[in-house]
Order: C-alpha cells, then sequence, then structure tokens
C-alpha cells in the first residue's frame, strides 16, 4: 500500500476520532455515571486554596487532580479572586475529560513518532492508523479517568529511551526517569515499568557512559523526587496513602472479595483478556494478529540483536503482564498496552510483506484497516452517537409506568439515578449478599412479590451471577427464574441492540465482553413489571 494512500486513510480516521471524542465531552450529564470519574471528580471539588490541598483520595495521583483544580481555577483568578478557590463537581468532570481526549491526540502522535522513529514511515502511518481507530482509545478519551494519561506517559517514557539508546544523550535518560516519578505517582502497580530503565542501561553501549552504577544511583535519586513532588500527601498523609493501597492491592490479587470483582471468579489470567477484553478495545483480527506480532517480533529483536525493537516488545510484556495477571482484569487495566500492540503489528506486517504476494498483502491491510473502521464506526454508532441507555429507558419507564408504583432495584448502580426524579417509591434491595446472607433470602422472599416493578440498571449482577452460577448458585437461580417469567414478573423493557451492537460487543452486550466494557458508558438496562402474586 502506497505511502500516499496511507496518508490519506490516516487523515480520515484521525479526523474522525478528534471529533467523536470532543463532541460529546458532557454525555451522561446531569448524573455523570461513572464512579471513578466521580471519585476523581469528588477529590477536586472538595480542594480548597488556599484552605486545603489535601486530595482525600490515593487510589490514583494527584498531580491530574492538581492540574484540573488549577485549570478550573482559572476564571475566579481572571475575576480577582485569589482567595477561597473551589472547582465545582461538574466543571471538575469535564475538565479531567478533556485531559483525556488532549492525551489521546497526544498517544497517536507519539504512536507515529515512535514507530518513525525505529521502523520508516510506512510503519508508523500503519499504527497511527490503528491508534486513531481503536475502540479502547475512543472509550477511554472520553472519561475522565487516568487510563489516557498511563498510556501517553507510559509511551513517550519509551519514546525517550530510544532516543537515549541511539545518542546516550543522559538528558533523554533524566528526562525519562522525571516522567516516570510521575508515572508511578498516578498508578503504584506501574512500579514495574521501572524495568525497561533496566533493559535499556544493561544493552545501551558504554562508549559514552563512563560510569553506570552512578549513572543509576541519579537514576533513582530523580525518580523518588519526581515522585514525591507529583504526589506530595502520599507522605504528608501516609496513613491514609497506605491504607488506601492496602485496600486496592488486596482486591486487585483478589485476596479481599468485594461485590464488584465476583465476576472474575474461576477466570485464567492472560486467557481472559484476550477472550473478552481485546476483542473490544482492539477488535478481534488485531487481537488475532497479536500473538504472532509479538512472538515474531521477540524472536527478531534477540536473533537480530535489535534491542531497540526489542524495548517496545519488553515494553509490552511489562505493561500487560504485570497488570493481567492481577485476579481484576477489568478493561482498563489493558488500555496503556494498546500502543505497544499497534506499533509491533504495523512493524510485522512490513517485515514479513515479502512472504506475500504484492496484492495478498494489500488484501491483508486493507482488511485491517476496514475491519477496524467498521468496528470504530460500530462503537461511535452504539455509544457516542445514541442516547444514552440509561435516559433512555428512564423516559420509558416516565411514559409506561405509574408515577406511584412500587419499584425495587439493585443497589450499588448509578444507573437509577434517572429514575428517581420521576419515582418517589423506588427500594434499593443487595442482591448481590443472596449468596451471602441468608436474612437476605428471607426478606427477598417475603417481599419481592410486594412490588410492582423491578429495574435492573446494568448487567453488573447479572452477568456475574450467569458466568459464575457454581460461586453464586442462589443469585444465579433467582436470575435464570426471573428471566425464565418463573417469579411472576414480566420482562417489559430490554435495551435494544441493532447489528452494530451486536458486532462491536461480540454478539451480546449483556455476557459476552468483561462487564466494565460497557456498564459505564452502555449498560443494558431491563425492567420487569409483576404479573402475578406467588
Amino acid at each position: 500500500m502506497e505511502t500516499k494512500v496511507l496518508k490519506t486513510v490516516l487523515f480520515v480516521t484521525f479526523f474522525i476520532f478528534i471529533v467523536s471524542i470532543f463532541a460529546n465531552i458532557n454525555w451522561g450529564a446531569p448524573f455523570y455515571f461513572h464512579p471513578d470519574e466521580r471519585n476523581i471528580a469528588s477529590s477536586i471539588s472538595q480542594l480548597n486554596f488556599p484552605n486545603n490541598f489535601n486530595p482525600h483520595f490515593f487510589a490514583y495521583g494527584s498531580f491530574p487532580i492538581y492540574s484540573a483544580f488549577i485549570i478550573g481555577a482559572i476564571p475566579q483568578l481572571l475575576s480577582g479572586n485569589f482567595n477561597n478557590l473551589t472547582v465545582s463537581f461538574s466543571d471538575a468532570i469535564i475538565i479531567t475529560r478533556i485531559f483525556s481526549s488532549l492525551l489521546s491526540v497526544l498517544l497517536i502522535l507519539l504512536i507515529y513518532k515512535t514507530t518513525k522513529f525505529i521502523a520508516g514511515e510506512k510503519q508508523a502511518l500503519l499504527a497511527s492508523i490503528l491508534g486513531s481507530s481503536s475502540v479502547g482509545f475512543l472509550q477511554f478519551s472520553n472519561f475522565g479517568t487516568f487510563e489516557m494519561w498511563l498510556s501517553a506517559l507510559s509511551l513517550l517514557i519509551v519514546f525517550l529511551l530510544l532516543k537515549f539508546m541511539k545518542t546516550n544523550n543522559t538528558k533523554l535518560l533524566i528526562y525519562s526517569s522525571i516522567l516516570f516519578g510521575l508515572l508511578v505517582s498516578l498508578k503504584l502497580s506501574f512500579a514495574t515499568f521501572f524495568l525497561i530503565f533496566i533493559f535499556v542501561l544493561i544493552t545501551t553501549s558504554t562508549k559514552k557512559l563512563s560510569n553506570k552504577t552512578k549513572l543509576f544511583l541519579i537514576l533513582i535519586s530523580t525518580i523518588l523526587i519526581s515522585y514525591v513532588v507529583f504526589a506530595p500527601f502520599n507522605l504528608m498523609d501516609l496513613p491514609s496513602f497506605l491504607s488506601s493501597m492496602n485496600y486496592e492491592g488486596t482486591v486487585a490479587t483478589g485476596t479481599l472479595q468485594v461485590f464488584y470483582t465476583g465476576g472474575f471468579l474461576n477466570t485464567i489470567p492472560i486467557a481472559y483478556q484476550y477472550q473478552n477484553v481485546f476483542p473490544f478495545v482492539l477488535n478481534p483480527l488485531i487481537t488475532l494478529l497479536s500473538i504472532p506480532a509479538i512472538f515474531y517480533m521477540s524472536y527478531i529483536s534477540i536473533k537480530k540483536k535489535d534491542y531497540e525493537l526489542g524495548l517496545i516488545v519488553f515494553s509490552f510484556l511489562i505493561v500487560f503482564i504485570s497488570q493481567g495477571i492481577l485476579f481484576v482484569k477489568w478493561t482498563r487495566y489493558v488500555i496503556p498496552s494498546l500502543s505497544f500492540i499497534y506499533i509491533l503489528i504495523s512493524i510485522f506486517l512490513f517485515k514479513i510483506e515479502n512472504k506475500f504476494g504484492k496484492y495478498i498483502f494489500y488484501t491483508i491491510l486493507t482488511l485491517l484497516i476496514g475491519i477496524s473502521f467498521i468496528f470504530e464506526f460500530s462503537f461511535l454508532r452504539t455509544v457516542r452517537l445514541a442516547n444514552d441507555t440509561r435516559l433512555t429507558a428512564a423516559d420509558f419507564a416516565k411514559n409506561n409506568i405509574p408515577q406511584n408504583a412500587r419499584i425495587i432495584s439493585e443497589v450499588y448502580d448509578l444507573g437509577i439515578l434517572p429514575f428517581n426524579e420521576n419515582f418517589p417509591h423506588i427500594t434499593l434491595f443487595n442482591f448481590y449478599d443472596l449468596d451471602n446472607n441468608q436474612d437476605q433470602i428471607h426478606v427477598l422472599q417475603s417481599q419481592f412479590k410486594d412490588y410492582d416493578y423491578f429495574i435492573i440498571p446494568s448487567q453488573r449482577i447479572v452477568q456475574s451471577r450467569f458466568a459464575n452460577s457454581g460461586n453464586f448458585p442462589v443469585g444465579y437461580n433467582f436470575y435464570k427464574n426471573l428471566f425464565d417469567e418463573n417469579l411472576g414478573y414480566k420482562k417489559i423493557y430490554e435495551t435494544p441492540c441493532d447489528i452494530f451492537c451486536r458486532i462491536i460487543y461480540m454478539g451480546n452486550p449483556t455476557l459476552n465482553l468483561e462487564q466494565t466494557a460497557s456498564v459505564f458508558d452502555r449498560p443494558t438496562v431491563f425492567i420487569f413489571k409483576r404479573y402475578r402474586k406467588n
């Protein structure tokens, strides 16, 4: 495929990418359903300058929180107010989403620059096309969370290290160590990424490096200073930080079982991501291609001692495996690894170009780009260009359910918020505890028949109970009987799923993917109506 054609395709996909990530930046308003977004925005909105700069939130780093606060306070500063500065919750949401969108654009540019630096322009164009049509990047560029920060920073660090490997310019190593301190301050589990610095120091020529030990010590010192500067309250409020890290660590490793991780029981690390996460964020063809690409690029880098290519492979393995082996396997955990996959696949395809005829090779590239575009369009059509499924379901309920109806719903799900405006008699019941609390079962058995409607705001419980019937026999039987209409309730509403929905969610948005692929921005909502008393 000619360079001119690839440039044209990149222009189109990049234009679509930019328009789509900024077009509906305020989606979900005024409810803002994403729990991580809400936690981050709450941290920002409780800041007050000069009275309080403790984020009181340590699951993620504070630098983006402070950055959003400073941006949000600019109107007050321009008006002459220099005291008691605050940022509203809704403004914090929008600012953090804008950060994610801008960083996603930067990430595409970094993919191009990095790929071109180690391979060539054609490879860089293809990698950028794949990045611009990435469902994973499209989705997380509209979340005010830290995935795009992690993705952009990790690739920028690798890019600087690649230039260092060629030039032995120690300034580049120092710059990358400063960024690494920021990276780890954002998410402590990225400390494993330090291994790429070891890789670089081992494989870089010593001609201009008189003392690698001294350089290593400078590297460590710079990282530690950077970490403290970017996350000062991790030390200033050490008990809160350690408590948060202990909680996050026990949840991530499965030591602590919480209600929102039941879907990961009996799953196999790495295999799970390739079956239930990558087909959504990458698309199935790229998922399949990534396997031979990773193995072949690993082989080439070792055989030819191509350490620059080896750094890309090693970076992917560190980012993906360090997150992939955890008990929790949320979709967001793989996002920082996607840029490395796009780079490796693009280099891989042009490496094996000579093994195919010209037309076969062009057909493969056309198929790859075409399928990527189909999945990109399917996501945009299903999620970004469609009405929020919770708001649509709430409108249906408003028009079809009496205002004084007695409604029962699931606890811990923000999707019920739009229904609260029109229905004053909604009871939230802890369906998560049906297998752990006999009292809950008896209460449900005695009261469930007294409600007129049952609203399921998302597939969170349904998916985990159907996927793990052995671990949740009571919950599984309850939901199975509910859907089979054996509990006296009949389904009157389910979020519709057209052909594009079935494409992007692998045939079934409720059961076929890791649930966070859709529950935050496009959950399936169910409404059941009681038709008889048990």
